[in-house]
This record gives structure tokens, C-alpha cells and sequence, in this order.
């Protein structure tokens, strides 16, 4: 993408993110947000359909460095290693998210929360079969399925949490930590033993 025309996205996506910080993006106007970001209409539509596909991008830029650092992260990962690798990738996601970005609460609170969680729980989906290939291939899809979704639930349950706290939310640290034991252990922070005993 040449210079201009991410020159004139950016300039969009800022007055959609000013514009919500009042209103939601169903009453944010396609004249509206042109001016806001002072551009004309036919730009707009040069580079969106719609503003829902404005909040698409969004998504697609959160997702996509997702998975580019937990790509980077568990490359070469031994099993020992997994609990302080999740705990560093789901950190490092969360320090650099903006917590009070408002398109970021519609992904997550609005109309628009089904579609995020579906298309997170695709990329977890990829980043089990990836991380345990063999795990994968003795489940059946729609266990495969039942799982990616349980845990981008669960993700997406704890930033809406999280963020829902305010600026006296807990540092990310402490709220990986949290989200890496339960999705490896359990509400006891314990694994079981083959015999499904505590060890």
C-alpha cells in the first residue's frame, strides 16, 4: 500500500476511534466520519464499504499480530517450557493492546462480539494444531472446535474483565498469569495425573 492511501486509512480509523468515544458505530454517518477526518465521501468508500468493514480491519490487525507473536514465541518450544511461554505471549498482547480504544470495546461488547470470537477461535484452532499436531489428530472436529472456542471464550471473557476494571485494572503480568494456569491447569492451578488424581 503506497504512502497516500495509508496516509488517508489512518486518518480514518483515528476520527472512527474519536467519534466512538460518544457514540456507538452504528450512529457514527459515513459524512460524518469524512469530515471528521477530513476527507471527502468518495475517499471513504475508495477504501471501505462500510464502517462495520472499517472495525473489520481493526480486527484483522489485532489477530494477525497475534498470531505473528505467538508464531515467534513457541517457535522451538520443549513441553517444560509452554506455562512461562503462554504467560509471556498473552502478556505481551495485553501490554500493548489500548485498553480504552473504544473500537476495541465494540468488538468485544457489541454487535459485532459473535464475529470476533468466531474468528479468534479459528486462529486458536491453528495455533493448537500447530503447537500439538498429534493432540489434534485424535480428536474429533467437533471436539477440535468445542475447544478453540472454550478458550477464545475464555480470552475474551477475562479482556472484557479486564479492561471493564479501568485504569485500576491489575498489571497484563498478572492477568496472563491468571489466564495461562486456568487454560493449562484448572481453577486449582493443578494438573491431574494420568490416574486423575492432584499430583
Amino acid at each position: 500500500m503506497d504512502k497516500r492511501r495509508l496516509r488517508s486509512r489512518l486518518r480514518l480509523q483515528k476520527a472512527l476511534r474519536d467519534l466512538m468515544r460518544e457514540s456507538s458505530p452504528e450512529d457514527v454517518s459515513v459524512e460524518t466520519l469524512a469530515r471528521k477526518a477530513g476527507v471527502t465521501r468518495q475517499t471513504f468508500y475508495t477504501h471501505y464499504g462500510s464502517i462495520s468493514a472499517m472495525l473489520d480491519e481493526y480486527l484483522d490487525g489485532l489477530l494477525d499480530e497475534m498470531a505473528r507473536r505467538h508464531a515467534a514465541t513457541f517457535a522451538d518450544t520443549a513441553p517444560g517450557e509452554i506455562p512461562d511461554k503462554l504467560h509471556r505471549h498473552v502478556t505481551s498482547v495485553l501490554t500493548d493492546l489500548d485498553a480504552e480504544d473504544p473500537r476495541l470495546g465494540a468488538l468485544l461488547l457489541g454487535s459485532a462480539a459473535t464475529d470476533t470470537e468466531r474468528r479468534l477461535a479459528a486462529l486458536v484452532s491453528r495455533f493448537l494444531e500447530h503447537g500439538d499436531p498429534d493432540g489434534s489428530r485424535s480428536l474429533s472436529a467437533t471436539v477440535q472446535e468445542v475447544q478453540a472456542h472454550y478458550f477464545a471464550g475464555a480470552f475474551l471473557g477475562l479482556l472484557r474483565y479486564w479492561i471493564s476494571l479501568g485504569p485500576d485494572r491489575p498489571p497484563p503480568d498478572v492477568m496472563a498469569g491468571h489466564f495461562a494456569t486456568f487454560s493449562l491447569y484448572g481453577r486449582k492451578g493443578q494438573c491431574l495425573s494420568p490416574d486423575g488424581a492432584s499430583s
